[in-house]
């Protein structure tokens, strides 16, 4: 049934509320009636959809009428694919393949019960281990339950997830480890080579890792650490020429969302550049990335709504859909939601929900997936996460001491370990039957955001990106000493390997 907004009377609105169980204020029916009868229609129907308790106040209205007005105005920008511009993607064939095992939408089973923890670690030191194992190596890898019985001082390799680590008061380093059967004290002294001992500072807690040593009256002496890695190759590169563009943290919504920047930014992509280089350049995007925290959301950290000018995530989410909807359609949008986003604040994640991104239906050049996500562009295996581990990993390893500004050094280590957030707790962390955080497959990219700094790393053959944010500097990071670089848009060249970096940070 339609509303008809034409002589739509107090009695009206409130019945009409009361019909959905909702009490209205007196105040608020009259300044539904007064300021704003030509749009009641519009902002009853938000009301009703979107309303968080039985209540309506003048307050709640006057936040929808606020929220309604700003999704006008975007939806106002029109931006336009520019006359004369032929862009050479459109003419390439798009090649995505979501691999849908590493997605946990509609695989979660966890209901927080020990088992699940005990099957979530089990599957993770199996998955880890048969890499370990199938490491080259002369000794092979030994049971801890064997080792034990065997012969003193033989040389073996053993494999095992790290319970903790500590330094004695003499300053020897011991490494509890364990595996299904039994655990074992293992010992690096302090009079060990240096490189041991450095070795050992990138030890963390719940790591499934492999020594090289022997045994010694019930001590493990460590004479080599073996993390389950990546193997060295050559950078994979693809015959047509294009390009893949990353975006993540645009925290729609916020005070500080950089809105001038990014609608220049959609520009660019449609064609609207000074420079012919960067006219060219657009015209080679086939892909976009996107890595989560498309908005900024509601109630995510205290006194939040003080920073936000779209308080209502709906509408935050709706803002977000017409940016991407302004997008040429040759180029395939892939979306991955962040800590921000409408879905569980832990990993996990899954997709973005269908309530908040109706708005794409019918676009079959926008894909949505889950934290994390495994997917080949063109053939390029690419590995897109937010990025949530990166902050335990930096607290716990002293070599990554100011990586907030070089965030891709905490993904490097992410390689080495092949998990995304290796130590429990510190981050949530859901312990589903399926270790999603383990990282299966070697990528060719690695794309995430979380940080709001941009940093790039070339690691074993694999182009590690983050792309940092589009939203200014807010009062939060300036208190932590944390300076971002918004508008730094890297558009990575499938056939050269190559990264440019375009700045649309600028006034």
């Amino acid at each position: 049934m339609r509303w008809e907004v034409a002589g739509m009377e107090r009695e009206e609105i409130v019945s009409r509320l009361r019909e959905r169980k909702l009490l209205v204020a007196p105040d608020a029916v009259d300044h539904l009636v007064g300021e704003h009868a030509g749009e009641a229609e519009e902002i009853i129907k938000r009301i009703i959809e979107r309303a968080s308790g039985p209540f309506v106040s003048r307050e709640l209205v006057e936040e929808t009428v606020s929220d309604m007005h700003e999704a006008q105005k975007i939806k106002s920008i029109v931006v336009l694919q520019q006359a004369n511009y032929t862009p050479a993607a459109k003419d390439v064939e798009a090649d995505v393949k979501i691999h849908d095992e590493w997605d946990v939408t509609g695989k979660s089973t966890c209901t927080g019960h020990v088992e699940d923890f005990v099957n979530y670690f089990r599957d993770r030191l199996a998955r880890e281990s048969h890499l370990l194992k199938n490491r080259p190596s002369d000794l092979g890898v030994t049971r801890m339950s064997a080792l034990k019985q065997s012969m003193q001082k033989k040389n073996a390799r053993i494999v095992g997830m790290v319970w903790e680590k500590r330094v004695t008061k003499n300053g020897h380093t011991l490494i509890d480890i364990e595996d299904e059967e039994t655990s074992l004290p293992c010992f690096i002294s302090k009079d060990a080579p240096a490189a041991l001992k450095e070795a050992a500072n990138d030890i963390v807690s719940d790591e499934v890792i492999g020594f090289d040593g022997y045994l010694s009256n019930g001590l493990f002496i460590v004479k080599e650490i073996i993390w389950p890695d990546i193997p060295i190759r050559e950078k994979k590169l693809v015959e047509d020429d294009i390009a893949i563009a990353f975006i993540s943290d645009l925290q729609i919504g916020s005070r500080y969302f950089m809105q001038e920047n990014f609608t220049r930014f959609l520009k660019f992509i449609n064609g609207d550049a000074e420079k012919p280089q960067d006219r060219e350049l657009a015209g080679k995007i086939k892909y976009l990335c996107v890595a989560g925290d498309v908005v900024d959301g509601i109630g995510i950290y205290p006194e939040q709504e003080k920073e936000l000018v779209t308080k209502d995530v709906y509408t935050q989410y709706e803002i977000f859909s017409e940016y991407m909807k302004s997008v040429p359609e040759h180029i395939q949008i892939l979306i991955g939601p962040g800590n921000h986003d409408a879905v569980r604040i832990a990993q996990p994640r899954p997709r973005l929900p269908n309530e908040f991104t109706k708005a794409f239906e019918g676009y079959s050049n926008i894909h949505l997936v889950g934290d994390p996500a495994f997917f080949e562009l063109h053939g390029l295996r690419t590995m897109m996460f937010h990025g949530d581990g990166f902050f335990s990993l930096a607290a716990n390893m002293p070599k990554l001491s100011g990586a907030y500004t070089n965030p891709e050094r905490a993904a490097v280590e992410m390689l080495k370990k092949r998990h995304l957030s290796p130590i429990y707790g510190e981050n949530p962390v859901v312990p589903e039957k399926t270790d999603f955080l383990f990282l299966r497959e070697v990528p060719d990219l690695v794309h995430f955001g979380h940080v709001h700094h941009n940093g790039y790393a070339t690691y074993r053959g694999t182009t590690v990106i983050n792309s940092g944010t589009w939203q200014s500097t807010t009062a939060y990071q300036l208190k932590q000493g944390h300076l971002p670089t918004p508008g730094q848009l890297p558009i990575y060249s499938a056939r050269t390997g190559t990264l440019n970096i375009l700045d649309f940070g600028g006034d």
